[in-house]
């Protein structure tokens, strides 16, 4: 049997499904997961369950089974993304092992817990890029971190801290350009950085910066 959580049987793929979007939408406030992505799932998960139907009739054809496969694809391929930023990554430090029994996942791996939260902020620069294009500049990543987690916020009243942030992004190197959308130009962004370390830990947020979109 595959280690992959999402490689599992038909049967235990469809139950892993509901149960992760059930969870996705419990929890997304919480764990940060954008609106945008929780319909996307939802969305996906309601086009695989209706290829499924399809595809378990006994009228049932190659392109019903094509269909069947295509969307059980992008399925996943949403629940990883969602995995991957947002339990594995755990960039809010609010990951449970209730939280991950909710999604269906099974626990994380404890047996290195000694390693330590990152202590140092990080010392960052924002300047303007392209059109529509940001600049992050920040310290190469030391040994056992993944990079620098950044919290961003377009628009509206300045955060006080990283939790009002709306959007995260792994940035692992020193030069990292951030796109923003034709709807937000002439915006201002609110970012602050944090280091991450190797299980997922942050360390304390930067005092946030601010740029205009242009």
């Amino acid at each position: 049997m595959s280690s992959d959580i999402f490689s599992t049987g038909e049967e235990e793929y469809r139950k892993l499904a509901v149960t992760f979007n059930a969870a996705t939408v419990t929890h997304a406030e919480l764990l940060g997961i954008p609106p945008a992505l929780v319909t996307e799932n939802t969305t996906r998960l309601a086009a695989f369950t209706a290829a499924c139907k399809a595809a378990d009739s006994p009228n049932a054809g190659r392109l019903d089974q094509e269909d069947h496969k295509e969307k059980r694809e992008a399925l996943t391929q949403n629940m990883r993304k969602i995995k991957k930023a947002y339990l594995d990554a755990d960039p809010l430090g609010v990951v449970t092992p209730e939280i991950l029994l909710d999604f269906g996942l099974p626990l994380k791996d404890a047996t290195r817990s000694d390693i330590p939260d990152p202590a140092d902020t990080v010392l960052f620069t924002l300047g303007s890029g392209g059109y529509l294009q940001i600049i992050v500049r920040h310290p190469a990543r030391p040994a056992g971190y993944n990079g620098a987690v950044a919290f961003i916020k377009v628009g509206g009243a300045a955060p006080k801290s990283h939790k009002e942030m709306t959007s995260t992004k792994l940035l692992t190197r020193p030069v990292e350009t951030l796109f923003f959308e034709e709807t937000q130009l002439g915006e201002t962004v609110y970012i602050t950085l944090c280091w991450q370390n190797e299980k997922g830990r942050l360390g304390p947020p930067a005092p946030i910066q601010s740029h205009v979109i242009a």
